[in-house]
């Protein structure tokens, strides 16, 4: 299980219809054969993750990594998904674009006691950012501003397929992050946010496809050079400051660790932001906004042994 305390073979059982990893492995090089034609090996591994299993697959020619989902309703949605990934790539994105099956797709879907959607790409090698070499994290907000820019003129329609859309008015949206729970934990933050949102003009830009979950878990390093962007399950169509803001709070967070953004790796990431892909004066405004709500929303109940309340009150 990738982050889940859930016992994986019954969840394996449960959300992908397979007894043991044998059978799971037996499924997975019959698909690969018939729609990519590839010979698998050997897999690896399989990771669960909600209704996506990921396995590590070796061929006679290469290691790759497959995609499972068995939600399926979030099929139309993964095909495009897909396709805006083959888009980002030839775009010169760092992104493992999907190999195109026999027939042609990117994804495929196969029935076993029921239909289950695959995706396959190649395995890039790579380390997970080190969220405290101020030189990686100046390189990722960086990649996270190129992402923005290739995928601003990109079809959305698909990618929304099935998908609740963000609440379009800002104010009414970031309203919810101030309640009396969050006043008392972190209450500079708080009236500051309140401030916010009575004295911002209203943004000045159109929402576009983001990311919506970039963070150090889905960017693979090579020294200090991103090599890869991944995880693109959770994207959609909101405001770029959005994903900013998302990012510079959940950067070093990790599968079972939640800890917050150092101050010194948020103004590197913003740097590297900036380096490239310029906000505008609302943009900057919202994007403070957007952070405070975040950082707020993230401070647990009770118990806060990772310091979100005093890393909020403090600027993250």
């Amino acid at each position: 299980m990738l982050w889940e305390r859930d016992h994986a073979p019954d969840a394996l059982q449960a959300r992908f219809g397979f007894t043991d990893v044998d059978e799971a492995t037996g499924w997975l090089t019959g698909v690969l054969r018939r729609g990519w034609g590839l010979p698998v090996v050997d897999c690896e591994r399989v990771l669960i993750s909600d209704h996506n299993a990921i396995a590590w697959v070796r061929t006679d020619a290469s290691r790759l990594v497959v995609k499972v989902g068995s939600k399926a309703s979030a099929f139309e949605r993964l095909a495009a998904i897909a396709d805006v990934l083959a888009e980002l790539d030839a775009a010169g994105l760092p992104v493992a674009a999907p190999l195109r099956s026999i027939g042609g797709a990117r994804r495929v879907v196969d029935h076993t006691d029921r239909p289950l959607s695959v995706v396959v790409q190649p395995l890039v090698e790579g380390d997970l950012l080190d969220t405290a070499d101020a030189v990686a994290v100046r390189a990722a907000g960086a990649a996270l501003a190129h992402l923005h820019e290739a995928a601003a003129d990109l079809p959305t329609a698909g990618v929304m397929t099935n998908r609740g859309v963000p609440e379009p008015d800002l104010r009414r949206r970031l309203l919810t992050g101030i309640d009396a729970a969050g006043s008392e934990r972190a209450p500079r933050a708080c009236a500051r946010l309140a401030e916010l949102l009575v004295e911002l003009p209203d943004i000045d830009t159109p929402p576009r496809l983001i990311h919506s979950d970039y963070r150090g878990t889905n960017i693979l390093m090579s020294g200090r050079r991103v090599v890869a962007i991944l995880d693109f399950d959770e994207m959609t169509v909101d405001h770029r400051v959005y994903d900013v803001a998302r990012a510079v709070v959940n950067l070093a967070t990790r599968f079972r660790s939640w800890r917050p953004t150092t101050p010194e790796a948020r103004t590197q990431f913003l740097a590297g932001y900036r380096s490239r892909g310029m906000l505008t004066e609302r943009e900057e405004g919202w994007l403070e906004a957007f952070i405070l709500w975040m950082g707020v929303g993230s401070v647990p109940p009770g118990d806060d042994p990772d310091g979100w309340a005093a890393a909020v009150e403090h600027g993250l």
